[in-house]
């Protein structure tokens, strides 16, 4: 088998700058005598050991494409702005495949120089295309891609039809539908990438391919998945708040009927309510059992309320304040309080409490009731 140096012999005369660029190790294996001075090198072997890598992610994409193209046995023809030693080339690249020595794929590069009057304002804008983060693709009436960006490449790959990227059901459409619509079509739909599922601003409007003078579509797309992501979290966030202030609402429902289970107020007749308290009693609780008492005791008009502490935990001093403060409220509204069931544990609490002069101290909620009956039908007698 002849080497690649025998193969390309006849093109070491040619009078354009031609060279051979191996992709998969980013380096000149061959180049022509007038590439020397085009890529401003000092001689052949030192443009032959020049390291390629560095190259932006824009032209990576644009050579993995033509890589794919060179495979299936095609070749490319498209317009470069290189930058030999920083100073900048605007030439006519004509690509097709060669084999190395070694088997593997690479690509024979010739350039012809930039079209005579190309306007430069216009080579400015294919670049900018070229490298911007947007994709921006040209497609046919059928929707057959004519062209892609870099970035679109990157994203979409080189499926030949454009309807391929989206998986919903006539977005492909609705873009080839913008072909003939006066006004451009846009939506943010779900795009099948190479990295996965995204989520893209799509625009679509019509152009005319300058290739053909045929009417096309100029598709541009903007990724806006991390966006639509963060807007699903907010969202997220929203129901999860929604839902926890429904149960704090339940919790404090329940807290509500808790405390009225453990305060019942009983009409227990004769103008008498009996106030049964059950576990710890303080400030909150006192101002919730107040809440209902009062306006229980005006609608009763009861004159007497028995406030049993029987099943009360020990009070402590904001228990004993808020008690006080319930007797006096009681008294306020014409009605004497009666505080029954007072146990060793509870009585300490009180001692320097100001109950009021009216307030009747008794042993059990049993004597508490028969001393209000009594005086209720004394009252009726009189």
């Amino acid at each position: 088998m002849t080497s690649l140096d025998q193969r390309l012999s006849a093109l070491e005369l040619s009078i354009l700058p031609t060279w051979v660029y191996d992709h998969d190790r980013y380096r000149f294996p061959w180049a022509n005598a007038k590439a020397v001075p085009f890529w401003r090198a000092t001689e052949r072997a030192e443009l032959l050991s020049r390291d390629l890598s560095d190259l932006s992610p824009a032209v990576r994409a644009r050579l993995d494409g033509y890589v794919r193209v060179l495979a299936d046995g095609g070749t490319v023809v498209e317009d470069w702005t290189l930058y030999p030693r920083g100073t900048p080339e605007t030439v006519t690249l004509h690509g097709q495949g060669i084999r190395l020595d070694d088997g593997r794929l690479a690509i024979l590069f010739q350039a012809l120089p930039r079209r005579p009057g190309a306007d430069a304002s216009m080579v400015r804008g294919v670049e900018a295309v070229r490298h911007s983060t947007v994709l921006v693709s040209v497609v046919d009436r059928e929707g057959q891609v004519l062209f892609h960006n870099p970035a679109a490449l990157r994203a979409l790959g080189d499926a030949p039809q454009i309807d391929a990227a989206f998986p919903d059901e006539g977005v492909g459409a609705a873009i080839r539908g913008a072909i003939d619509a006066d006004a451009p079509w846009a939506g943010e739909v779900r795009v099948l990438t190479t990295d996965g599922e995204r989520w893209h601003q799509v625009e679509a409007r019509r152009t005319t391919d300058p290739v053909t003078g045929a009417p096309a579509v100029l598709i541009q797309q903007l990724d806006v998945t991390a966006q639509r992501r963060a807007e699903g979290q907010i969202e997220e966030q929203g129901r999860l708040i929604d839902q926890l202030n429904r149960s704090l609402a339940l919790v404090e429902e329940q807290r509500r009927q808790i405390l009225k289970l453990s305060a019942p107020i009983l009409d227990v007749g004769r103008g008498t309510l009996a106030v049964p308290l059950i576990g710890r009693l303080d400030a909150e609780r006192g101002g919730e059992l107040g809440e209902r008492l009062l306006p229980a005791i005006v609608a009763q008009r009861a004159s007497h309320v028995v406030l049993d502490v029987t099943g009360a935990d020990a009070l402590d001093p904001d228990g004993a304040a808020a008690l006080e403060q319930l007797a006096r409220a009681i008294q306020l509204l014409g009605s004497r309080p009666i505080l029954t069931g007072v146990r060793p544990e509870v009585a300490p609490a009180l001692v320097d409490v100001d109950l009021g002069e009216d307030l009747l101290v008794l042993r059990s909620l049993g004597r508490g009731l028969e001393v209000s009956r009594r005086r209720a039908a004394a009252r009726r007698r009189v």
